[in-house]
């Protein structure tokens, strides 16, 4: 079988055991309601201000207009890694070498990188989302009514 079949198997095999988890999960709520058990809310462990913040970081970037050019670039950047590790290496060397030499961050002040933030339209929905009660990700796990 090639590489891409075998993916292909191992991509299926996933989706299915993710499917029979979620039954075994929905399994476990339903004996427990007929039990008369009180609901537990389920929780992740990154829960709390962070998870949030995390969360918040995570929908910023992914709105990003460099999210697309990074999503574009690393799998041409990782089969060149894959093909010539040595000649990546010394590439990644010299992009690292001149960028301690030109000292990007010294052109732009601080100042106006915090001005630049405030300015952005993205701020508001950012902080919106990082301190919004509402958690997407639990919609799943919350029984069906």
């Amino acid at each position: 079988m090639s590489d891409a079949g075998e993916r292909l198997a191992r991509t299926r095999l996933a989706i299915i055991e993710q499917v029979h988890r979620r039954d075994r999960r929905a399994g476990v709520r339903d004996q427990r309601r007929e039990a008369g058990e009180p609901e537990v809310a389920y929780e992740d462990p990154g829960e709390g201000w962070f998870g949030h913040i995390k969360r918040a970081v995570r929908t910023w970037w992914r709105h990003h207009p460099a999210h697309m050019g990074v999503e574009l670039a690393t799998p041409m950047l990782s089969a060149y890694a894959r093909r010539k590790p040595m000649q990546f290496l010394g590439i990644s060397a010299l992009v690292g070498a001149a960028f301690m030499v030109a000292r990007p961050w010294r052109v732009i002040s601080a100042t106006g990188i915090v001005v630049a933030l405030l300015k952005s339209s993205q701020l508001s929905g950012l902080l919106m989302s990082a301190m919004s009660a509402a958690d997407f990700q639990k919609d799943d796990h919350r029984p069906y009514e």
